[in-house]
């Protein structure tokens, strides 16, 4: 078997997901509550790795990466015992959650590949459409609110102008009951100049008679 370009193992072999450190292996199928998988270490081809499982960001379980695959075998994966069996104790259907194969004692996790890689990828997608969903409908509520503001604000608005307008008209016919009353006060005033001016008069003619009464007596006796 001629090796790849610029890799130490076979064709086939490096043409598998490949964990960071030159570890291969994957998530390769799920099926209801169970999830299948492999991992290998090329630079120690016998060792059977530990991993771990996290279901939803939990961890649920910790095993060995030993079980025999012939698949695996058949394509130059060590000898073949190196595949993984997981069953959720809960019995919970493994593609609508997320799922993560990690190593034990190592960073990073396994990648998913073939019918696990598209379970996976239509679980984020619809986990995405949720997220939208409830954002668009988070949106909704806030114009909803901000509509019911914006309905309350013109109620306002429009009784803040119909008291103004009230008012408007009280002091309108305040103003008429002032200008009244100025009017009627200076007509009363008109009156008692005139009776002033009638009572100088009287009483002017009144000292002429007397003065007039006066001098006849005057003129009669002297």
């Amino acid at each position: 078997m001629a090796p790849a370009p610029g890799s130490s193992l076979p064709a086939r072999q490096a043409s598998l997901p490949a964990h960071a450190g030159g570890i291969l292996g994957c998530i390769d199928a799920i099926d209801g509550d169970r999830l299948f998988g492999w991992a290998w270490d090329p630079a120690r081809p016998s060792a059977r790795l530990p991993i771990e499982i996290y279901v939803d960001g939990d961890r649920t379980a910790r095993m060995e990466a030993g079980q025999l695959r012939e698949d695996l075998a058949a394509n130059g994966i060590g000898d073949g015992y190196h595949a993984f069996e997981y069953q959720d104790p809960q019995g919970r259907a493994l593609a609508s959650h997320s799922i993560e194969v990690r190593l034990a004692g190592q960073a990073g996790s396994l990648p998913a590949a073939g019918q696990a890689a598209s379970v996976l990828a239509t679980h984020a997608l619809f986990t995405r459409l949720a997220q939208l969903e409830s954002a668009v409908a988070g949106l909704q509520d806030e114009q909803q609110k901000t509509g019911r503001f914006y309905h309350f604000a013109l109620k306002g608005l429009e009784t803040l102008q119909r008291d103004v307008t009230l008012h408007d008209k009280v002091l309108y016919r305040q103003d008429e009951r002032t200008e009244a009353i100025l009017q009627q006060t200076s007509r009363f005033g008109d009156f008692v100049r005139k009776i002033v001016w009638n009572r100088r008069f009287i009483v002017t003619l009144s000292f002429l008679g007397l003065f007039a009464h006066l001098f006849w007596i005057f003129i009669f006796f002297f």
